[in-house]
C-alpha cells in the first residue's frame, strides 16, 4: 500500500510542471498548493483514518475544486486587477491561496482539525508567497482564502447529498438542458429540503 502512495505521489509531482508556467514554478508556493489533494487521496494508505470514503472524499475534490476554479477565474476575467508586478491583469483573486485553502477545508472535514490546521498554515504560506513574490495583493489573497473555504463547503455539500454511501434518498437532482430558439445550453438543478 505504502509503495502504491510512494508511486502516486510521484506521478502528481512529476506532471504537475507540464502544466504550470515555468516561471510560476521557481516559487514554493506553485507546487506547495497541490500537497492538501495528495494528501487527502494518500493518507489513508499511510492509515490515517478519514471521515469519508474514498468515493466521497474524490468526488468532494472534484466538485470543490472545480467551484474554486470558475469563481476564481470567472472573478479575474471580471474584476481585471493587474498584478503587482505588472505582468498581467489577472490578480484577483489569488486561484493559489483558493486552491491550498480549498484543500485544507476538505482535510479538515475528512481528519478534524488537527491535519486541518496543518493545511491551513500550508495555505497562508502560499498566500504569503504569493504577496512576496509580487504575484498578487494582499486582498486577493484574503479574497482567494474565502472562495477556498466556500468551494471546500460546496464540494462536501453536494457530495453529501448525492449520498454516495447509499444510506439514504438522494436530495439533489441535475439535468442538462438546451434551448433550440436561441441554442443556449444550461442546467436545471432539483434540491429537496
Amino acid at each position: 500500500m505504502r509503495t502504491r502512495f510512494l508511486l502516486i505521489l510521484g506521478v502528481l509531482l512529476a506532471a504537475f510542471p507540464a502544466y504550470a508556467q515555468k516561471s510560476e514554478w521557481a516559487n514554493y508556493e506553485t507546487p506547495m498548493q497541490f500537497t492538501p489533494i495528495v494528501f487527502d487521496l494518500g493518507a489513508e494508505h499511510l492509515g490515517i483514518e478519514p471521515k469519508h470514503s474514498i468515493l466521497e472524499r474524490t468526488v468532494a475534490l472534484g466538485i470543490g475544486y472545480g467551484s474554486m476554479f470558475l469563481l476564481t477565474q470567472g472573478l479575474k476575467m471580471v474584476v481585471h486587477e493587474q498584478r503587482p508586478d505588472g505582468s498581467n491583469y489577472h490578480s484577483f483573486p489569488s486561484g493559489h491561496t483558493a486552491a491550498a485553502i480549498t484543500g485544507a477545508e476538505l482535510i479538515r472535514q475528512d481528519y478534524g482539525w488537527g491535519w486541518g490546521a496543518a493545511f491551513y498554515a500550508c495555505g497562508g504560506a502560499v498566500a504569503y508567497g504569493r504577496v512576496i513574490h509580487e504575484r498578487h495583493w494582499w486582498w486577493d489573497t484574503l479574497a482567494g482564502a474565502g472562495i477556498g473555504v466556500l468551494s471546500a463547503w460546496i464540494g462536501r455539500w453536494v457530495t453529501d447529498s448525492l449520498d454516495l454511501g447509499g444510506t439514504k434518498e438522494s436530495n439533489l437532482a441535475a439535468a442538462p438542458s438546451y434551448d433550440p430558439l436561441t441554442g443556449a445550453y444550461g442546467a436545471t438543478v432539483l434540491m429537496r429540503f
